[in-house]
């Protein structure tokens, strides 16, 4: 018997049994599509091939086969779509407190670096605070800024 008709014969069988297999679809979280032959979670079932022995069944059955993986992946894209929801909630928050935050420091710094503070008066005029009045400002200055930005702040 010649060997190459034999390894022949077992590659057609192989790539006969791996063209049956179950494909996955999957979008990873950089949004690159792959496929696959395994589920993970959140992949979308494809195409589904039996043996030929099974070609009698309905087509229901193979949609019972895929209710499972749908509720599944319906389960799953939600959990997804609400963590991105949060995770953009969360950057929203921190840049908008960082950057109250540089606000805050700002003010400070400007009321620290200042020898004299004044506020709008009446008629746009200004009025000069008093060293004590200064000493205030200065002190609510700070504390809003660690109020805003931690404890730690300055």
């Amino acid at each position: 018997m010649r060997p190459i008709p034999v390894i022949a014969a077992l590659g057609l069988a192989v790539a006969t049994i791996a063209a049956r297999a179950d494909v996955f679809r999957v979008v990873d979280s950089q949004g690159q599509v792959q496929y696959t032959d395994r589920w993970v979670p959140g992949a979308e079932l494809i195409k589904t091939e039996h043996s030929r022995s099974t070609t009698a069944s309905s087509p229901s059955a193979s949609s019972d086969v895929q209710k499972p993986y749908a509720v599944a992946n319906a389960r799953i894209a939600a959990e997804q779509s609400e963590r991105a929801a949060a995770q953009a909630v969360e950057k929203d928050v921190a840049a908008k407190r960082a950057e109250q935050c540089k606000a805050a420091k700002e003010r400070y710094d400007k009321d620290i670096e200042a020898r004299r503070i004044y506020k709008p008066g009446k008629d746009g005029e200004k009025e000069f605070l008093t060293d004590e009045q200064i000493d205030q400002e200065r002190l609510q200055a700070r504390q809003e800024m660690q109020q805003v930005c931690g404890p730690a702040a300055k």
